[in-house]
């Protein structure tokens, strides 16, 4: 059974590659590969898939993911648009995981490197200063050559090891089952989603697209995405409502209705079941947030 989910990015000759990725949107196929991935969002915005856990990117973005774990950079719905005159850029390295071997990991020097790998298997996002610092190095490690680029990228997988500044992604449950096909239903599955979110969403017309019914739907997509469908919808639209939040064009109730919500409860409801903390509070806190930095 052909598995087109499984990308190679590297030859057999390559340690790493470097990649200043430019373009109308960024790769918008579900997907993983054998290689870890630390990616920089220069430019573009949109909802980030990595292995079951979802959340909006903008530009700043800095993760590291681990060998095989599925993720997608999924470009917000006006990147799409046929007059769109939007671009993406992402600066992206992929390394060989066994630049790292385990037999390495093991000595007392490599402890935190060590660590940043067992995390880079559920994916983490970085904040703050290391964000910066990350993309100089990044845009400095074009101009390398030879053995000078191993060493560029060992002092940012180092610079990434002390970080203090981290979030972890995915759940420490998840684990990647994808096989065969799975990785085109799954792309049906998040363009449909992204595409309708905002109206009401329909079990059975994404259950007809994969040519399944609405059970047998809901047993393929639960353990593929560690989460019910519904789950995964509301996910979305609160990604998105966080996004309006941060803003002053909406009150708390245009925003439910903007996001899908028929009711301001089962907004209210579903935003502190994912975030912790009613949408009131949210826009309170970063709004606090801001004004402190300014």
């Amino acid at each position: 059974m052909r598995g087109p989910n499984i990308e190679k990015t590297l030859t057999s000759k390559e340690t790493f590659i470097f990649k200043d990725l430019v373009g109308p949107y960024f790769n918008p196929k579900w997907h993983f590969h054998p290689e870890f991935q630390i990616s920089y969002i220069v430019e573009g915005k949109g909802t980030r898939f990595v292995g079951d856990h979802v959340q909006t990117f903008e530009e700043g973005d800095l993760t590291l993911t681990g060998p095989n774990l599925p993720h997608l950079w999924r470009s917000d719905e006006t990147y799409f648009e046929r007059d769109s005159k939007l671009l993406t850029r992402g600066l992206v390295i992929y390394f060989d995981h066994e630049l790292l071997s385990r037999s390495l990991l093991e000595k007392e020097e490599f402890y935190k490197i060590n660590k940043l790998v067992e995390n880079a298997a559920r994916g983490i996002e970085f904040h703050g200063k290391t964000r910066s610092k990350i993309k100089d190095m990044l845009l400095g490690i074009a101009s390398k050559n030879g053995f000078e680029r191993i060493i560029k990228l060992l002092e940012i997988i180092d610079l990434l090891a002390n970080s203090q500044d981290y979030s972890l992604l995915s759940s420490p449950s998840y684990t990647n089952v994808f096989k065969g096909d799975d990785v085109e239903k799954m792309r049906m599955v998040y363009d449909y989603a992204m595409t309708n979110f905002k109206t009401k969403i329909s079990l059975e017309e994404i259950s007809s697209m994969l040519n399944m019914t609405t059970t047998s739907f809901c047993r393929y997509f639960k353990p593929r995405a560690n989460k019910t469908f519904s789950r995964f919808v509301n996910e979305i639209r609160i990604g998105h409502a966080r996004k309006l939040l941060l803003q002053d064009n909406f009150n708390i109730s245009q925003i439910s209705y903007e996001c899908g919500f028929l009711t301001l409860s089962n907004f209210n409801r579903q935003f502190k079941s994912i975030t912790k903390m009613s949408p009131h509070e949210y826009r309170k806190l970063f709004l606090n947030i801001k004004t402190s930095i300014s």
